[in-house]
């Protein structure tokens, strides 16, 4: 039963991230839910709460399953948090560092909350499952339990990230190479991210975004993380409001 849900899982990923690859086109493209009327941006000042990225990368077997790798996955984390923090530095708000505590049940069940959340947003806006409820409106919610983040870390808003790659193995690469000569074309590895910037006193997630890349973009690299991210945090509030107010 386990091995059958794990190929579940892997079966439901690739389904995700191709399926964004054949919606959302180019090398880092980007589709955007900026603030809406109903939620006000973050002011000057505010103070940003960074949550841990939920970062998996794996292993793309021959057969096309994929392995998940908790080295690359722990290093592509660390050049994701990096380059946030040069993304968002001097934009006239403090941004704060989460450490995951895996005792602490309840952040973990946020992290995974948003992922949910996350996934819904994407087959409402991608995959032709509007749910009625929303039509026009961008109202989406992680609930009042993101409040305890509010008072464990003094912050006002939570950035969560979730992202997700995989990387071909040597017999994937030969696969596809002989597959290509037959006219076949086999997929050699993808990556797939989608950030939220939530409002902790409300729970209310003021902005989301999306970003899918190919094969060409490591996330294992600071080259590759620096893309992601660069197409990931795209017309976010955080620095568009310190750009604006810079113009001005």
């Amino acid at each position: 039963m386990t091995g059958a849900i794990s190929i579940f899982k892997q079966i439901r990923l690739l389904i995700f991230i191709a399926g964004l690859g054949a919606v959302i086109t180019g090398c880092v493209s980007s589709s955007v839910n900026t603030t809406s009327n109903s939620h006000e941006a973050p002011k000057s000042g505010a103070q940003i709460l960074l949550m841990q990225p939920d970062v998996e990368l794996s292993l793309l077997t021959a057969s096309g399953l994929r392995e998940p790798r908790a080295d690359w996955s722990k290093q592509a984390q660390g050049l994701i948090i990096a380059e946030i923090e040069k993304n968002l530095a001097g934009n006239g708000h403090e941004l704060r560092q989460h450490s995951l505590d895996t005792d602490n049940a309840h952040e973990v069940q946020l992290i995974k909350l948003h992922e949910a959340v996350g996934n819904t947003i994407l087959l409402h806006r991608f995959f032709n499952q509007p749910l009625p409820s929303k039509k026009d409106k961008f109202d989406w919610s992680l609930g009042p339990g993101v409040a305890t983040l509010a008072d464990n870390y003094d912050a006002d808003y939570a950035l969560f990230i979730f992202a997700r790659g995989a990387y071909a193995s040597a017999a994937r690469q030969a696969t596809a190479l002989v597959l290509a000569v037959a006219g076949v074309g086999v997929g050699t590895g993808d990556q797939a991210a989608f950030a939220s910037l939530v409002n902790l006193e409300t729970g209310d997630i003021v902005w989301f975004n999306v970003t899918v890349t190919g094969s060409g973009i490591d996330m294992r690299r600071p080259s590759g993380a620096e893309s992601v991210v660069k197409g990931l945090m795209k017309d976010n509030p955080l620095t568009t409001h310190a750009t604006d107010k810079a113009k001005s």
